[in-house]
């Protein structure tokens, strides 16, 4: 064998493949690993290992990638090292099997492999219960240096009573892919498992007991528990229970396992033995023909009422993409990234329908298999305007909703500081109606957890005229939970996991944006969002789905040229969708210069929430404003609708075109037919009069004087219209007229 470059490794479609399909490094592998890549048919595996199909798992576990660690060959596989056809790459494989190490945990072995300065990565297994490591050796140049190198890290763990599989002394022994997200890794270190001596004496295994042993309750007559082979855990609770049958008191108890002196494989975690000497000293005291972790499991179960520790396996779901356990506990849910405390929960709540401790932990552990296939799911979370609990995406994918909004529900009474608040904020009737119409057909869409799409409603006014203030009583009326869309729908972002469970998405205060782009890409994205069928939800680290949140849009700004450039340019497939009102000032009935007066207006507002929740159930539409698909129309302040449309880069242009025919040397030839290149090659021209506002203005992005030309033909501006000659090329032509 030869040297190659350290970090390449052979990649294989599955484990029957005769030959590797591409080259990877460690590096590239393990991002593989954190991500979802592999995460289906990694969960689907284990669902199949947790339902008792060991048969079925080990045939599904043939198709599964897997990777060569210690090299790369030419062709295939078999006889590589013989022919001299595989390149070493200085790694070593290390497997540890549930099997073979009883006791220890997977997060036990992890420690241990990071500590060890000559382990460069590990993973949690395809099954879940066991541990996949690599090391540092030696460039290996035949098998017998592999194997020396593979002996020496052997020996090294069994000194620490954990065993490797010894099939990773073959060098071209190929390794499972998984899927775990904290797969870990530092190519930094150096140290290495130098090849030992063929005369090295060979640390013995561990032998494998043929059954777990356990302290029976006779313990007046047991010896104090020999060192740990099963797990430091396990030997604290037989020597705690050793202590308390000894007659010792807890304090004694503690003291004594802290103090002892016999060989443990690792040291105590903080507070490990006072926890199990608690634990141990507050149980009731079993029967004495019953093993000590059933009966203790049992006692335990029977002191713990609180429904928060106690689960009824109807209520547990499992997130297979994300590995997470979800209990639905009152009206919230608790997620778990670990089994155990599942267990113990559902321990708990069965332990009075068994007598017998065994009987009790097998009918846990069906119900916690029968939860995972029942009960599972593909993504949790909340999405705006869903009920709490299991439901489906619009691929019938299950999904679990973990929470919903908390909407005030109506009730008859009078709500007179939200109506003298509304009733005051708009100087235009119409407007008023507007609002109440658009906030009632929201109010009623969660309410019956349905969308319907409704215009963007922009509230703009001046400074401190209580805008902030009706969007805040529009969120408590929809159930408090908000989300800035601004970021993802401009082009800023990727993710839209913050806006997927809040079903008012407010910009409030937000600085206009200059870049027409950047409006643009908002007013399509809000489009997009809002009326089609159905939307993608892009979630960190989770799963993508598509659903139809009930989402409604809102923006508030000021009734400045600069601030209103936060509102996507009302084109004409846009004309619809936005309504625009002006808010001329709110009469506030406390002052609110001071917490204690924003506290107690908050308050009292809340107060009339189901009043007014009453009002919205109430309102009825006037049928001059009502639309067919949203329930209202668009309308917009017609003042706020002229500033609007004069700071257009349409209207810009216009000006602009009416300005630069003052020099009649450039625009002799009117009217004349031109593309818009030659439009904008005039207006930015040396002598033009208007030429840094041209460029100003044409200079945004490459189309802009095209689009603006575009909207002033369609509208019959003064100066452009379409002409009739055909275009050139692609490049439509304009009439140009004084």
């Amino acid at each position: 064998m030869t040297q190659n470059k350290p970090t390449t490794i052979d990649y294989y479609s599955s484990a029957t493949s005769p030959s590797a399909m591409a080259t990877t490094t460690l590096t590239d592998l393990i991002e593989a690993i954190r991500s979802d890549e592999f995460a289906a048919k990694i969960t689907k595996l284990r669902s199949t290992l947790a339902a008792g199909d060991d048969d079925g798992y080990a045939v599904a576990k043939k198709d599964l990638q897997a990777v060569s660690i210690s090299g790369t060959c030419e062709g295939r596989r078999a006889k590589a090292i013989e022919e001299g056809r595989f390149i070493h790459s200085g790694f070593l494989q290390l497997d540890f099997d549930a099997a073979d190490n009883v006791g220890w945990t997977v997060e036990e072995i992890v420690e241990i492999l990071q500590a060890e300065p000559r382990i460069v990565a590990a993973f949690v297994s395809p099954s879940g219960a066991g541990v996949k490591g690599i090391a540092r050796i030696p460039v290996c140049t035949t098998k017998e240096e592999h194997v020396a190198a593979f002996v020496a890290a052997r020996n090294h763990f069994r000194a620490h009573n954990l065993t490797m599989d010894e099939a990773c002394k073959d060098p071209v022994r190929l390794m499972f892919v998984s899927h775990d997200p904290g797969a870990w890794i530092d190519l930094s270190r150096s140290a290495m498992f130098e090849p030992v001596a063929t005369t090295e004496t060979e640390i013995p295994k561990v032998e494998k007991k043929a059954k777990k042993s356990g302290i029976k309750l006779k313990a007046g007559k047991t010896a104090f528990p020999s060192p740990p082979r099963e797990g430091i855990h396990t030997w604290l609770m037989e020597a705690s229970w050793h202590c308390r049958f000894a007659g010792m008191d807890e304090a004694d108890a503690v003291a004594k396992l802290q103090a002892y002196d016999g060989s443990l494989r690792r040291a105590y975690q903080p507070n490990e033995v006072i926890n199990a000497v608690r634990t141990v000293y507050s149980s009731d005291m079993p029967e004495s023909t019953d093993d000590w972790r059933d009966a203790a499991t049992v006692a335990a179960a029977r002191r713990a009422p609180s429904t928060a520790q106690s689960f009824d396996p109807e209520d547990v779901f499992y997130d297979g993409p994300a590995n997470k356990y979800l209990v639905r506990v009152g009206k919230s849910f608790m997620t778990y990234s670990k089994l155990s405390p599942v267990i113990t929960g559902v321990s708990r709540h069965l332990s009075n329908d068994h007598e017998d401790a065994k009987e009790l932990m097998q009918a846990v552990r069906e119900s916690v298999k029968n939860r995972e296939l029942d009960g599972g799911v593909q993504w949790h979370g909340s999405i705006a305007g869903h009920g709490q609990g299991l439901s489906q995406d619009i691929n019938d994918l299950p999904i679990l909703i973990t929470s919903e909004a908390k909407i005030p529900q109506p009730m008859a009474g009078d709500a007179p500081t939200i109506s003298e608040i509304v009733g005051g904020a708009f100087a235009d009737p119409i407007a008023t109606t507007v609002f109440m119409s658009w906030l009632s057909g929201r109010y009623k869409s969660v309410r019956a957890h349905c969308h319907i799409p409704s215009p963007m409603l922009v509230l703009a006014g001046e400074i401190n005229s209580g805008k902030s203030l009706l969007a805040w009583i529009v969120a408590q009326a929809l159930g408090g939970r908000t989300a800035n869309p601004y970021a993802a729908w401009s082009g800023g972002m990727l993710w839209n996991d913050d806006l997927v469970g809040s079903e008012l998405l407010l910009v409030d205060d937000c600085i206009g944006s200059t870049d027409i782009r950047s409006r643009r890409n908002f007013g399509a994205s809000f489009k997009e969002s809002v009326y089609p069928h159905s939307v993608q939800l892009r979630k960190r680290n989770n799963s993508s789905i598509s659903v139809r949140p009930v989402w409604c849009v809102m923006v508030c700004c000021n009734d400045t040229p600069e601030s209103l450039q936060i509102i996507p340019p009302l084109d004409a497939d846009l004309a619809d969708k936005i309504a625009l009102l002006h808010v001329i000032g709110v009469k506030l009935p406390i002052d609110t210069s001071t917490p204690e007066g924003k506290t107690k207006l908050q308050t009292l507002i809340r107060s009339e929430l189901p009043a007014f929740a009453q009002q919205l159930i109430d309102w009825e539409t006037p049928e001059e404003l009502r639309d067919s698909r949203s329930g209202i129309i668009a309308w917009r302040d017609p003042e706020l609708s002229e500033s609007v449309d004069a700071h257009s880069p349409s209207k810009r242009l216009e000006a602009l075109l009416e300005a630069a025919m003052t020099d009649y040397g450039i625009w002799h030839d009117l009217p004349r037919d031109m593309t818009a290149s030659e439009i904008e090659a005039r207006l930015v021209e040396l002598n033009s009069p208007v030429r840094e506002q041209a460029r100003q203005l044409c200079g945004t992005w490459h189309g802009a004087c095209g689009s603006a030309l575009a909207k002033l033909a369609r509208s019959g501006g003064q100066y452009v219209a379409l002409s009739e000659r055909p275009p050139v090329g692609k490049a439509l032509r304009y009439t140009i007229t004084r």
